[in-house]
Formats: structure tokens, C-alpha cells, sequence
């Protein structure tokens, strides 16, 4: 194969990655012709390997797709595909700042779509609720760069130095923008017990230098769980009309996954750490993933709407769990 061959090689990879991961509604002309700005005659030339994509063009394609382009030189097989991941750090807070804007900026999109929607798994307290309580996120946070970063500081001096304006509205952008989202909600027994577990922990080695705060991150726990429960009533979001289904696993599962799906691009976060996570855009891996959740939320028990008993019994259970703790610290 001579080199004219390889590269029509790779540039035809390249049209089947973006069609694989197009909606049916979309394309695959349209959607070339509106990404580098060419006429349809053009795109169609270039699906077709009439014309050779130049450097910029794939460097376009691959960026707005989130094509890896070693995967295209490689041609890996349909059992491997790459992800996406962004690794937290503090060594200043302007660097989680900046974390945490390219998160903002994501959910935007997702929020910004018209047909967005978002299926999910939770094995601990979803991000989009948590980043509305400050002390609480911030909390986590510590333990997280605490136990694997070695942050040498106290909890009050971390909690001092990413008490900035900037971090904590765009914490509270996220939880907006993930209002206006449709979405669904499968948790177990057991998703907050990975929080108040770390809340024990670090009262029993008296890390809180403030006897106060684990009492107030309790209280915040009880916030979710009451504007959960609130929402869970009326199956939608706050005041809005923004539909919510929440829904009890009496399985166990092993992971947090959030399905997206908005703006023509279907992509699945997996839950690594207290806050991070990979991003996952592989078509076939989506859409398995979607039907696990979809199968799963039908074993599972809806407490939207008129499932009243359940639903008062799930979150009973809950505050009961955490005033426990309370009652548990109070006695330290």
C-alpha cells in the first residue's frame, strides 16, 4: 500500500468514527458541510476520498468529535476506543479553577439542547447535587487530595484556600445547568453511606478544627435529601416542568454512570474519584450503556408521583441514617 493509500485509508476511519457516532437524524454531509464551513459538493468530495482532507480539517473533525487520531493511524479494532480524562490537582486553586470551568463548560452544552437528557447510576451523592452545598464539596475535596495528593494542610486551611468567589459559582453553574436537564435518577440504600462513612472517619482522627462543621456537612447532606425528596413528589425539578424520575436499586451496583445525551453527541461519564471522572464518546459502549441503566430503572423501584409509601420510607431511612451520625459525634 503506497502512501497515498494510507491516508485515504485514514481519512475514510475518520468519516465511519463521526457517522458511527452521529443520531440518526443527522447527516453525515450536513454535518461535515457545517463543521469546516464548505459547501456540500466539498464534503461530499471528501466522504467520498475524491479530495484529501488537509492537516487543519482533521485536526477540526477530531476535535470537535473527540476522534483520537492515533486511533485513526492505528486502526484499533471496534473492542478498544479512547476516553477522555482531565486529572484533578491543587497545587494552586486557580488549577482546580480551571478544572472546574471545563466541566461548567460541557454541562452548558448539555443544558443548552433542546432534546438533552441524562440517565444516571449513583453509588455515591451525584456531583450535581453535591457542588450545591459548599462545605460539604469542599470537604470532599480535602479528603480526596488529602489521601492521594498529600496535601499537607488542615482541612481549614484547604477550606480558606478554595473559598474563592469564582470556584464556588461555578460549582453552583453546574447544579444549574443540570436542573434544566431531563434526567434520571437510580440510587440504593447505600449512596449516601460512602459520605457519612468519610464524615466519621475524620471526626474519630479530629481533623475538623471546627467542632461545628462536621454538624453543618450533615445538615447539608439533609439539604439533598430534602429538595430530592421535593422533586421526587412532583416528578419534576424544582418549580420548573423539567421532568425528574428517581428510582431505588435493591441491587448493589459497582459504579456511577451518567448517560448523556444532547447537542447530536451521546457520551457516558464513569465515576473514578470523589468529583472526576472518565468521559467515554465510543458509540457501541453508549449505547450499552444506556440499555443497563434503561434495564435497570425498570428492576429498580420508581418513588416519583404516586408512589408515596416507598418514597417516604426510602428518605425516612436516609435522615435517619445521617441524625444518627449526628447523635454519634454529639457524644464525642
Amino acid at each position: 500500500m503506497n502512501n497515498s493509500e494510507n491516508i485515504f485509508t485514514v481519512q475514510k476511519r475518520l468519516f465511519e468514527e463521526v457517522q458511527k457516532n452521529l443520531p440518526a437524524k443527522f447527516a453525515l454531509v450536513d454535518t461535515i458541510s457545517e463543521a469546516l464551513n464548505i459547501s456540500f459538493d466539498a464534503a461530499y468530495r471528501r466522504i467520498r476520498c475524491d479530495k484529501l482532507l488537509d492537516l487543519k480539517d482533521i485536526y477540526t473533525l477530531c476535535k470537535h468529535f473527540r476522534i483520537s487520531f492515533d486511533m485513526l493511524m492505528e486502526g484499533k479494532s471496534i473492542n478498544q476506543f479512547d476516553c477522555i480524562y482531565r486529572p484533578i490537582s491543587f497545587s494552586t486553586p486557580n488549577e482546580y479553577l480551571s478544572y472546574s470551568l471545563s466541566l461548567s463548560k460541557n454541562f452548558g452544552k448539555l443544558a443548552s439542547s433542546n432534546d438533552s437528557k441524562m440517565l444516571m447510576s449513583a453509588i455515591d451523592i451525584p456531583v450535581f447535587h453535591l457542588l450545591s452545598q459548599k462545605e460539604l464539596t469542599f470537604f470532599k475535596l480535602y479528603t480526596w487530595f488529602h489521601s492521594v495528593y498529600n496535601y499537607e494542610g488542615s482541612l481549614d486551611d484547604f477550606m480558606k484556600e478554595i473559598d474563592i468567589p469564582e470556584i464556588v459559582s461555578n460549582h453552583q453553574k453546574i447544579c444549574n445547568d443540570y436542573e434544566l436537564v431531563p434526567s434520571s435518577e437510580i440510587w440504593t440504600e447505600r449512596t449516601i453511606d460512602t459520605t457519612l462513612r468519610l464524615i466519621n472517619y475524620y471526626v474519630e482522627i479530629d481533623d475538623f478544627p471546627n467542632k461545628k462543621l462536621p454538624f453543618l456537612i450533615c445538615e447539608q447532606v439533609l439539604n439533598i435529601l430534602g429538595k430530592l425528596q421535593k422533586w421526587a413528589e412532583s416528578g419534576n425539578k424544582g418549580d420548573s416542568t423539567i421532568p425528574f424520575q428517581f428510582y431505588l436499586s435493591e441491587i448493589d451496583f459497582e459504579c456511577t454512570y451518567v448517560l448523556m445525551k444532547g447537542a447530536g453527541i451521546t457520551n457516558c461519564l464513569v465515576k473514578l474519584f470523589t468529583i472526576n471522572s472518565f468521559n467515554v464518546l465510543d458509540r457501541d459502549f453508549c449505547n450499552e450503556t444506556e440499555n443497563y441503566l434503561t434495564k435497570l430503572s425498570q428492576r429498580s423501584i420508581p418513588l416519583c408521583g404516586s408512589a408515596e409509601k416507598e418514597r417516604i420510607k426510602f428518605f425516612n431511612s436516609q435522615r435517619q441514617k445521617v441524625r444518627a451520625l449526628m447523635e454519634k459525634i454529639q457524644s464525642v
